[in-house]
């Protein structure tokens, strides 16, 4: 598997012994960030000379598949992580590494984390041990926490993603239908020239009659505001670069609601609302 030029560079530094103990990766695509960091482990690991899907051994099989447990990741627990997760962590590496060299934690969506779990991870940066590797992965720099970005090597690795029709599997008529509901939703919402809860009816339960599809529908909202806050790609809702930043990070966030809790199945119809207003209150 080749693997990002930046995170290549990490494998060169740490064969020359200059690698850091913490880096904040700041990217436009969480999974193929963490594939690229599990890649590198496995070369950093490989007690011969690495190659891919090399079978001497099955070390890179038991990373692969997260059964190492000097490797521990982290994801939000709900809309954050928390401070029990981060316990958990520090728990686990309290003990030296056995199966490869370093004790390394993955910390995903690290903009998630709250207060409390910021503060007890602060520990592994200011006093950081020689057999601990720490990744923070984000696609939102601006959102993390000041204490955890100004201890950690900042390293900015972008992706050039598929295209959304490919992403979301729509056809050229979808999204052109995706583009033309979004872009007077959001303008009517954002401008309240109408009422959020009545917009929901008009431009999106009244178009799009399956759940599947307004779920869809979001997900296309928040992969156009991701674009315009990572800077990747050109972006077809003209109005999202016209709205200040803080404002469009909280609109995501909002989206982000929505999806989340639409895995629930939860009532759409009040998922929309509940959006609406929101939006109302920004």
């Amino acid at each position: 598997m080749i693997i990002s030029k930046k995170i290549n560079e990490l494998v060169t530094k740490y064969h020359e012994n200059k690698l850091s103990h913490a880096f904040l990766l700041v990217t436009n695509d969480i999974n193929k960030c963490n594939k690229d960091i599990v890649e590198f482990i496995k070369e950093i690991s490989c007690l011969n000379k690495y190659q891919d899907a090399c079978q001497d051994c099955n070390l890179c099989y038991q990373i692969e598949n997260d059964v190492i447990p000097n490797i521990k990741k982290i994801y939000p627990d709900g809309q954050q992580i928390k401070k029990n997760q981060i316990l958990e962590l520090k728990e686990q590496f309290k003990t030296k590494p056995l199966y490869i060299s370093n004790n390394i934690y993955i910390i995903n969506n690290a903009e998630k984390l709250n207060g409390a779990a910021a503060n007890t991870m602060l520990k592994f940066l200011e006093e950081p041990e020689n057999n601990i590797l720490g990744f923070f992965v984000t696609t939102n720099k601006e959102a993390m926490l000041e204490t955890i970005k100004s201890r950690c090597q900042i390293i900015y690795n972008p992706y050039d993603n598929e295209d959304i029709t490919e992403i979301l599997n729509l056809t050229d008529q979808q999204l052109k239908e995706f583009t033309t509901t979004a872009k007077e939703y959001l303008f009517k919402l954002i401008n309240k020239t109408e009422n959020g809860i009545y917009l929901n009816k008009k431009c999106i339960l009244s178009v799009f009659m399956e759940r599947e599809r307004i779920i869809n529908f979001f997900n296309y909202l928040y992969w156009q505001i991701s674009e315009v806050i990572n800077k990747t790609n050109q972006n077809d809702l003209e109005i999202l670069k016209n709205i200040p930043f803080a404002k469009l990070l909280k609109i995501q966030k909002a989206i982000f609601n929505v999806l989340e809790s639409s895995s629930f199945n939860v009532n759409i119809e009040l998922l929309l609302d509940n959006f609406a207003l929101e939006m109302e209150e920004l």
